[in-house]
Order: structure tokens, then sequence, then C-alpha cells
């Protein structure tokens, strides 16, 4: 089997690897189509520790990594799988070690995976993952009827939360970015109401869900929400939480990833399948593994949300043959 391998900054080979079988735990999955997680994919190769911009990442990066949003086809199940068969459409929720999801195959335990409807297409299910991880913070919320909610970044995470909050009950959800093209496109879809940081007036909200991750978004939340903040991003940088806040009995909490149970799938697929939550919008481009710098720039320029790719097809150039990039 082809895997992408990062193998330094800026570096990366397409290489061959054995495919063992999967333990007895373990289903193997052939990977229909994978998509970028751009953060990820961006600091990987661009020389930073996705936590920490000070370190670099430790070359070369197991092959695959930082692949992890894929949907697929099981093709072989070890002795101790009950729930799953061979044939089944799959879609990841987790996976947390060995080998990344940049490759034709991957091995999968059955709790890592959840299990498509004949309905649900390849591209809407790529990004299930994430998908999952936004749910699980606007969980933390409680019941979300009645309520308003400013949600910070339209970046994937919050194209699918000022989505899932208007679905799960909020009556008034806004989203905001400093990205003019982006707020555009964002209502041009029809997925919400999506303004600029500085359109918003004197507009106030119960709720605040930060997308960004970066201390001034988390700030500017703040200073606008009512009752309860969620942190999803990756926090960068510091947050004062003054006197004014605290005689306001403003609630500020960290993303709390948990498991995500039967419960919980059954309603990410009620909101796909049943209530038209659009996931398929985040997959703006198609580009080759083999051609993934291209992919990187596309990133970096902010001009795709998501990039995808077919693994069956992608790891080779038809008409050069297999080709490493570095």
């Amino acid at each position: 089997m082809k895997a992408l391998q990062i193998t330094g900054k800026d570096a990366y080979q397409i290489i061959d690897l054995p495919l063992a079988e999967p333990r007895e735990d373990q289903v193997t999955v052939k990977i229909e189509i994978a998509s970028t997680c751009p953060r990820w994919d961006m600091s990987m190769m661009g020389g930073k520790d996705m936590f920490d911009a000070a370190k670099q990442p430790d070359y070369p990066l197991l092959p695959g990594f930082p692949g992890h949003e894929i949907a697929g086809t099981v093709v072989a199940v070890g002795s101790g799988i009950r729930a799953l068969k061979v044939g089944d459409r799959v879609a990841s929720l987790e996976h947390l070690e060995g080998n990344g999801a940049y490759a034709e195959y991957l091995h999968y335990r059955e709790h890592e995976l959840i299990k498509l409807p004949d309905e649900v297409e390849w591209k809407q299910a790529v990004s299930f993952e994430l998908l999952k991880c936004v749910l699980i913070g606007l969980l933390q919320f409680g019941d979300l009827a009645g309520k308003s909610m400013l949600v910070s970044g339209l970046g994937p995470a919050g194209m699918l939360a000022m989505q899932a909050a208007r679905l799960l009950g909020a009556t008034k959800v806004t989203a905001i970015d400093i990205n003019r093209e982006r707020i555009e496109l964002v209502n041009g879809l029809g997925l919400g109401l999506a303004k600029h940081v500085d359109d918003l007036g004197e507009e106030r909200f119960d709720l605040g869900y930060d997308c960004v991750g970066a201390s001034a978004s988390v700030q500017g939340l703040l200073e606008r929400i009512d009752s309860h903040l969620v942190i999803f991003g990756v926090l960068k940088g510091e947050v004062r939480y003054g006197e004014h806040l605290w005689f306001k009995g403003i609630r500020l909490e960290s993303y709390r990833y948990r498991k995500f149970d039967e419960q919980d799938q059954a309603l990410l697929l009620d909101l796909v399948v049943n209530k038209g939550l659009n996931t398929d919008c985040l997959q703006t481009h198609h580009v080759p593994f083999y051609r993934y710098r291209e992919t990187i720039e596309l990133l970096n320029k902010q001009e795709a949300i998501k990039v995808y790719a077919y693994p069956p097809t992608d790891f080779v150039d038809a008409a050069e043959g297999s080709r490493n990039e570095s």
C-alpha cells in the first residue's frame, strides 16, 4: 500500500508500506476519501509543533500522519469484531495510535468508527470526526433551546458549529470572522448568518463558542456574552477574566473531550441525514497526494476550507508514474 510521509519542513514523499493483517480487535478500512485538518497540516509541513509553535515536529512523521479524517469501506475484520463486517461503509471518529490516514488502508478499532447509512455520501462523511468534536463542545452548554449564540471563526469547525447550534435549538446564531471573503462564502451557502467582527454593533448573546483559539478572539467573545463561553480552538495566548465578568457570573471553560457514545452518534447522523446539516461544503478543493505541497499552499492562503483526496487513485500521477516531492 502507498502512504504520504512528511519527512521535514516543507518536505514529503510517497512511500510503499506492507499491509499487515488486523489485530483481533481491529478492522481494516480501505480509505475511499481523506480530508485535511488545516491547522495540523500547515503546522506539520511548516516545521511547527501543533500545540507549541516554538518546537519542531519529530521528523520524519509516522507514515500517513497527520491524516485522520476519512471515510471508507471495511475490507477485513479481526476475530474479536462483532458490530462491523466486510463491506460496511464507515467514517473515522478518532484514531489515537499508529500511522496516519493519508494512506490507502488503515486499521481501526470498532469504537473509532461510525457505520454510515446508504444515503450518506463519502464527501459528507469524511469530516465526521470534526463534527463529532464540535458537537461534544456544543453539548457542554446543555439545552440550547431559546438561547442566542455567537460563534467566532469561520474555519471548518465554525461552519459546522453555527449550523449545529441552530439545529440543536438555539434561536439566534451569528458567526463572526475577519475574512470578508469567507463571510461572503458562508452567507452564500445559506449556512446561517455570518458577519465581520466590526459589524456587530452593540449586539449581545447568551452564549459564545470560540473556534479560533487566539486569545483576542476569546477576549472579544467574553465582552459580548452574558452567560457561558466554551473555547473549542486550541488556545494561544492569555485571556483576561476581569471582575466585571465575575460579577455577572459568566462561565468560561475549555473544551472537554470525551467518549462519543451510541446516543451521540445517533444525534450526529440525525443532524446530517434528517436535519440538513451541510458537511460536504467543507470539501472545497480536490488535490492528489503527490501534489501535497499545493494542498498546503491552498490552506495557507485560505483559498480552501478543506482539501480532499481519493487514496485509491491519488498517490500516483497517471502521466508520470509514482512521484516523490522534497
